[in-house]
């Protein structure tokens, strides 16, 4: 009687045991459908590569983005007008100084004055907003203005 009951007993843990199993054998199957690995270990291989690529085109993108911006301020993209009357005899506002710049105020300044004889046109190179050459208050301001 006392071997039935044993017998009974372990039935019953070995039904609970194969429920489980069950169970689990769902979850890997449908954990390893679709890899086109047959075990565990070549899921856990594929995606540790994975991994490391990821890694190497994260590396690669960083180090693009930190040349992009080393570039950037060097970039000629301040840039300023100031129109103005470079002689009281003239009618309007004809003459202008236009300044195209980067970040360090590196660039060019050109101006252009219009008179009744003709119109002339300057260009001056610039090193942190100041040129070899005399500037004249029109340029120096539409330095300032270029942002």
């Amino acid at each position: 009687m006392a071997l039935a009951i044993v017998i009974v007993v372990q039935a019953i843990i070995m039904l609970g045991m194969s429920r489980k199993l069950k169970k689990i054998t769902r979850s890997y199957r449908s954990m390893m459908d679709g890899t086109g690995v047959e075990n565990l270990e070549g899921v856990l291989v594929s995606l540790k590569e994975e991994q490391r690529q990821e890694q190497k085109d994260l590396a690669a993108a960083l180090s693009r983005i930190e040349a992009l911006e080393k570039r950037v301020p060097l970039q000629k993209s301040k840039m300023a007008i100031h129109r103005y009357n470079a002689f009281s005899n003239t009618g309007s506002d004809l003459s202008f100084s236009l300044a195209i710049t980067n970040d360090e105020k590196d660039g060019v300044v050109l101006t252009s004055i219009h008179s009744r004889e003709g119109m002339y046109l300057y260009g001056k190179p610039l090193q942190k907003g100041e040129s070899s050459y005399s500037l004249t208050p029109e340029e120096r301001k539409v330095i300032d203005e270029a942002k």
